[in-house]
């Protein structure tokens, strides 16, 4: 299970230039599907979110396989390794995922700086002696692509969560803790697809496997990067009893959230036995739950 890949989904919010928070799309709210993750292009809704800006410079263009972030402005950010090594002769880059704050925030603001943004904290004016970098004072933020506006948005999601030290968006987190806060009642947002030991199941059953495996206080507080870690999974590592059951196409538009609580054995010397608790969650591209899967596992 790889820590950080994404699948791809569809974006409603960004941020502003020059790290400014950002606000949601014409016609979105807040902890809706803009909280999501993944950075494909989006289906912003209003005028800022079709907005397309000006052809990168060939200046641009020649710096990218030196500056990464510049890609972002017609590289969705899950495509961003496989795109990098495509076009610099093999070179790899990075898949960024939730452990440097800061390279987050950077690539973020690089998208900005990439059309000529003039930044006013001292902090991003790093990028204005970039060569490749020329001051376009008419550029507005808003003008950003709506591929741009979903990278800038992930990144932000990211910048946030890696700030608190999670493994998933921040909006992620919230998402998941919401939903086992109901607990030990049926959560209201339950999938068409459960599976328990790789068996169909029913919610209230799901509901009393859950109660079985998982430790009152976990259920009820969620504390991701302690007992409990959270990652996301591409489409092709999903179980294929999971895919085949959604019949999912491979181009689905599905983010897979694996859950690993703790037991607290851990093998040893004299008990050798590990065993915990996998819990994945399957989001579509308009946060909708589709699939929940659960599995105990033990091994020496």
């Amino acid at each position: 299970m790889r820590s950080i890949v994404w699948l791809l989904i569809a974006v409603t919010a960004c941020g502003k230039g020059d790290d400014k928070k950002p606000e949601p799309a014409v016609g979105s709210t807040a902890g809706s599907a803009s909280g999501s993750g993944s950075a494909t292009a989006g289906s912003a809704a209003g005028s800022a979110a079709s907005a397309t800006p000006a052809p990168l410079s060939p200046k641009i263009k020649a710096a990218r396989c030196g500056e990464p972030c510049l890609f972002l402005v017609d590289t969705s950010l899950d495509k961003l390794v496989d795109t990098y090594k495509t076009e610099c002769g093999g070179m790899q880059t990075k898949d960024l995922g939730f452990t440097d704050c800061r390279k987050l925030d950077y690539m973020r603001n690089c998208i900005y700086a990439a059309h000529g943004n003039v930044y006013k904290k001292n902090r991003w004016k790093v990028l204005t002696s970039k060569p490749w970098y020329d001051a376009n004072p008419a550029f507005k933020p808003d003008a950003i692509s709506e591929l741009e506006r979903g990278n800038v948005h992930e990144l932000h999601q990211r910048g946030k969560a890696c700030k608190k030290g999670l493994s998933v968006s921040g909006a992620d987190y919230e998402r998941l803790k919401k939903w086992f806060a109901a607990l030990p009642k049926q959560p209201a947002e339950m999938p068409a697809v459960i599976m328990v030991e790789g068996d169909a199941k029913k919610p209230a059953e799901l509901n009393k496997w859950l109660m079985d495996e998982i430790d009152t206080k976990k259920r009820h507080k969620i504390v991701l990067g302690s007992m409990v870690t959270g990652s996301y999974e591409s489409l092709s590592e999903l179980p294929a009893e999971l895919t085949g059951a959604l019949k999912a196409p491979k181009d689905a538009k599905l983010r897979s959230i694996m859950l690993e609580f703790d037991s607290g054995v851990h093998g040893t010397e004299d008990n050798p036995l590990t065993e915990g608790t996998q819990v994945r969650f399957v989001f579509d591209d308009k946060d909708k739950l589709v699939a929940i899967t659960g599995a105990h596992y033990l091994y020496d």
